[in-house]
């Protein structure tokens, strides 16, 4: 953008001493109105214009020297019928909106008040804020992508890139469509609450860890994920078969709405039953055992593949070939000896990482 002083404005300011100002001005009055140092109306253009050269320098620059906390600001953005504020850069190294709040207590960076929500004092809540923003309204912050881009992007060197917290609706919210992701870390993720899924989990592997049953306070226990190539459920227990050597197997009454094509292991305790075996399969959600001692106590295990609405939609392929712009990269190229540039993560993400030291 050029800026063009003299003919071709009513007014223009230019100065060559780096500590002065080319336009100053400045309001005295005392009483509270709707005065300003400068008033910018461009009826059907732009209302003000700015613009700068020097890439260490801003174009506008405001500040507020006010000491109180109030609603006053360095810059308010009235749009009445139209966007408040526009930012845009055509820089994809640069940001069309930076904010940066050098006071270390519970302030923020941006705040965003949106419509029927009010101007509390944070500073009684009982509860940190993060130094990256604070939020109020029924959408505090809404990023939207239209392209491969994010539509909110997180980056802390130490802290917390995204914070939520949501005293009675939901912290963080996150919708993908096209195969692309809602939420992304390249690092660990943590959720100090419920993870609620609506879709499918893709995963390399899981597990839970919990305090140690045998030394809660010094250690932790981990137990793996069963996986399978199918949508897996298992039942199982334990039952004593009567004077005959039979037992019937309650289920229950939603068994056979959910799960088809059932698998059987039948285990004896106590003694040998070379004779044991399912009696009659699954029917109105029971199954039998016979061929076993009176009396015996018999291990059962019963598996079934899912069949409700969502399952059958939704099966989980099995192999799948990498589409082409994935050809050649890895899910985790470090364990089959190749660089981290060969991660698939890491060449889709590599756009709005920013650069080291940033």
């Amino acid at each position: 953008m050029t800026l063009l002083p003299g003919a071709s404005s009513s007014l223009s300011g230019t100065t060559g001493d780096g500590t002065k100002f080319g336009v100053e001005g400045a309001n005295d009055a005392q009483s509270f109105g709707g005065g300003g140092a400068i008033g910018a109306d461009g009826k059907h253009n732009h209302g003000l214009v700015a613009a700068t050269a020097n890439s260490q320098a801003f174009g506008v620059k405001c500040g507020n020297e006010a000491k109180g906390k109030g609603a006053g600001g360095a810059i308010a953005a009235i749009g009445e019928h139209n966007d408040g504020l526009v930012a845009t850069t055509a820089n994809a190294g640069a940001h069309a909106i930076r904010a940066v709040n050098t006071n270390p207590g519970p302030g923020g960076g941006i705040r965003v008040l949106t419509s029927g929500s009010t101007d509390q004092d944070f500073s009684n809540m009982g509860w940190p804020l993060p130094a990256a923003g604070e939020f109020c309204g029924t959408n505090g912050v809404v990023g939207a992508s239209s392209g491969h881009g994010t539509g909110v992007y997180g980056y802390s060197e130490s802290g917390s890139a995204v914070y939520g917290w949501s005293e009675n609706g939901t912290g963080v919210y996150g919708r993908g469509d096209g195969g692309f992701y809602a939420v992304c870390s390249d690092g660990d993720a943590g959720v100090s609450g419920t993870l609620n899924v609506t879709g499918s989990v893709i995963k390399a592997g899981g597990s839970f860890r919990i305090d140690h049953p045998l030394d809660p306070a010094n250690k932790f226990l981990y137990h793996s994920f069963v996986e399978s190539p199918d949508m897996l459920n298992v039942y199982s227990g334990t039952v004593a078969l009567d004077t005959k050597g039979k037992a019937t197997v309650t289920l229950p009454d939603w068994c056979e709405a959910l799960n088809r094509d059932f698998r059987y292991q039948l285990t004896a305790i106590g003694q040998a039953a070379p004779n044991l075996h399912v009696g009659s399969e699954v029917r109105d959600n029971r199954f039998s055992i016979a061929g076993g001692a009176a009396g015996q106590k018999v291990s059962w295990l019963l598996t079934g593949i899912r069949k409700d609405a969502w399952a059958e939609a939704h099966r989980i392929p099995v192999e799948e070939d990498k589409p082409a712009g994935e050809r050649g990269l890895y899910l985790h190229p470090a364990e089959h000896g190749q660089p981290a540039a060969k991660g698939i993560d890491e060449v889709r993400h590599a756009a709005i990482r920013p650069p080291a030291g940033k």
